[in-house]
């Protein structure tokens, strides 16, 4: 049984894991929400079908986009949640402001996705996941410093979760960069963190 001290200052991992995944669950489907069918005024055809749906067509990419990154951000927390063994106060709220930004990600995408010709928006979603990035890392830095993670766990795999982190905060850096060179272009360079993950 645990005793007053460790209730009072730690909590169970399942919590915070269970509202992880209910708050990425409900981001992740408020994205499309920001994508409206076209509504069509007077005669119909299929050229005008196009047209319209050409309309939304940055839109639909920038919500694509924001869909992947989502997926892997979840993912890699997901995995080091495997391996923490309990949460204390900083570690928690670390991943609350974390959240925060997650549920930042349906508007700071599609504002990007409606003004894709202009810096601001763009600069406003790559600082965003610039954030997610950072405090991403930040948790599993923590959580490795102060002895939050199972011993179990591997060196090698540790290492690896932190490199990726790593990795994801100097391609959002470099997304930052590019929003005032190739504001529409900036969100390529996101491709790196898919090429990074899976060759």
């Amino acid at each position: 049984m645990k005793n007053i001290e460790e209730s009072d200052n730690f909590m169970n991992v399942d919590r915070i894991s269970t509202l992880i995944d209910g708050i990425f669950a409900i981001a992740m489907t408020i994205l499309i929400l920001s994508i409206e069918v076209p509504i069509i005024s007077g005669p119909v055809s299929n050229k005008i079908i196009e047209s319209s749906l050409n309309a939304i067509i940055f839109p639909f990419l920038s919500f694509f986009l924001s869909f992947i990154l989502l997926a892997m951000f979840w993912t890699i927390n997901h995995r080091n949640m495997q391996h923490i063994k309990r949460i204390d106060n900083v570690f928690l709220w670390i991943n609350v402001v974390w959240l925060m930004f997650i549920v930042i990600v349906p508007f700071s995408s599609e504002l990007s996705g409606m003004y894709s010709n202009f810096i601001l928006p763009h600069l406003i979603f790559n600082l965003n996941m610039l954030a997610i990035a950072i405090l991403l890392y930040l948790s599993i830095y923590y959580a490795d410093n102060k002895g939050l993670i199972s011993d179990a766990m591997e060196d090698k795999k540790k290492k690896s979760i932190i490199r990726s982190s790593r990795f994801f905060i100097v391609i959002a850096m470099l997304a930052v960069v590019l929003s005032f060179i190739t504001p529409s272009g900036s969100g390529l360079i996101y491709l790196g963190v898919l090429f990074e993950k899976f060759f």
